[in-house]
């Protein structure tokens, strides 16, 4: 009787380890700004614009996503006016929702939200 309870916990915590979170899609921060990420295997690009008419800021990442964390280098691009870079941690609540835990050159304060919109691709 035990065996028989024991294969499906065991299916389930092999499927459950081995599927891979997809945070490819359009994103929004808490303030509005519009947020897009593509994820290869553990690879992460990003690309973001201002949305605020007072802001105009262009910006592109490449980091990488380990356990629930994605690690960012980031840099403003001359579609924008902001000339900024840095680097970003951001922590994976789920598949639908990141926090800031740490940035430098301004991307986004400590503890910011983004929130998934609508699935890549």
């Amino acid at each position: 009787m035990v065996k028989n309870f024991l294969l499906p916990l065991l299916v389930a915590v092999f499927l459950g380890t081995t599927m891979a979170m997809d945070l490819t899609g359009d994103w929004k921060a808490d303030n509005g700004d519009t947020i897009y990420f593509r994820q290869v295997d553990s690879i992460v690009w990003y690309y973001g614009e201002s949305v605020a008419e007072n802001e105009n800021w262009t910006s592109v990442g490449y980091g990488t996503l380990e356990d629930n964390t994605i690690k960012l280098n980031w840099t403003d691009v001359p579609k924008g006016n902001a000339s900024l870079m840095g680097t970003v941690t951001l922590n994976v609540a789920s598949d639908n929702e990141l926090e800031v835990m740490d940035q430098t050159g301004g991307w986004a304060e400590k503890g910011t939200k983004l929130m998934k919109v609508s699935s890549g691709f």
